[in-house]
């Protein structure tokens, strides 16, 4: 299992960091953990075309994290080359409504012509894959918001949280996984209803005993605030948890 960030930041334009979007790849599949805008091209970036995305998951659907769902299927009615292939969309309660939206705005410019699409709607439970199985939790974020914990059938684990607040959901999910890739949203004296701040993060990851933490999905303020405090942050992190700490930058890779 490989983990590639492809997006690292959120709904304010960045310099460095693209709006939220993870790729994992389990062998020769790819799936695609939310599509913030511009995220089609950042795939592109990292080698991933749209004939080669597999299953796309939405953690919910706030404009940062799935509005480039209109890009990628506009893609793939491009004749040369075809897709053929499915596509497998899967994402909360909610899912089959903000597809039918999209379509009464652009119509016909988003329907497949060359290959099937098929959504699922799932808020808790476990996906069951040739390789891989998915399960999902109901986190503290929006109305319908979901975590995912992917374990690959040679022991993997990987959990990605979308955007959440400290809940038992993300602990359950996170429990003992190799990685744990939470969003970061505020730093810790400028705490957010529905986000995550970096001691808020070591506190998840030292409760639920993962190996290795990554945060991402990081604000303006609390990228400067990492950057200017990167030391003295590390540290008061070291204290709640003394795994492997990571702050993602877009385009970096990581073997599971």
């Amino acid at each position: 299992m490989e983990l590639t960030i492809i997006g690292s930041g959120t709904g304010i334009p960045s310099k460095t960091r693209a709006y939220p979007c993870t790729l994992v790849k389990i062998k020769d599949k790819h799936l695609v953990f939310d599509t913030g805008p511009g995220s089609l091209r950042q795939l592109f970036l990292a080698g991933v075309t749209y004939l080669d995305i597999d299953h796309i998951y939405y953690s919910h659907f706030h404009p940062d994290h799935s509005l480039d769902l209109v890009s990628i299927l506009f893609a793939m009615r491009y004749n040369e080359p075809k897709r053929t292939r499915p596509l497998y969309i899967t994402g909360p309660t909610g899912l089959t409504a903000f597809h039918e939206g999209l379509l009464s705005t652009f119509g016909e410019v988003i329907k497949p012509k060359t290959f099937d699409l098929h959504f699922k709607e799932i808020d808790r439970g476990k996906l069951t894959y040739d390789g891989w199985k998915i399960i999902v939790e109901p986190l503290l974020h929006s109305m319908n918001s979901i975590g995912f914990r992917i374990e690959s059938r040679d022991g993997k684990t990987l959990t990605y949280s979308g955007d959440t607040d400290y809940c038992a959901g993300i602990i359950r999910l996170a429990r003992k996984v190799n990685t744990l890739v939470l969003e970061c949203s505020f730093p810790d004296d400028q705490k957010v209803e529905g986000h995550l701040t970096p001691q808020l993060c070591a506190r998840i990851a030292s409760e639920s005993q993962c190996e290795r933490l990554i945060l991402s999905h990081f604000y303006p303020v609390c990228d400067t605030s990492i950057k200017e405090n990167n030391k003295d942050l590390l540290k008061k992190l070291k204290n709640i948890y003394n795994g492997v700490i990571i702050f993602a930058e877009d385009f970096t890779r990581f073997a599971i």
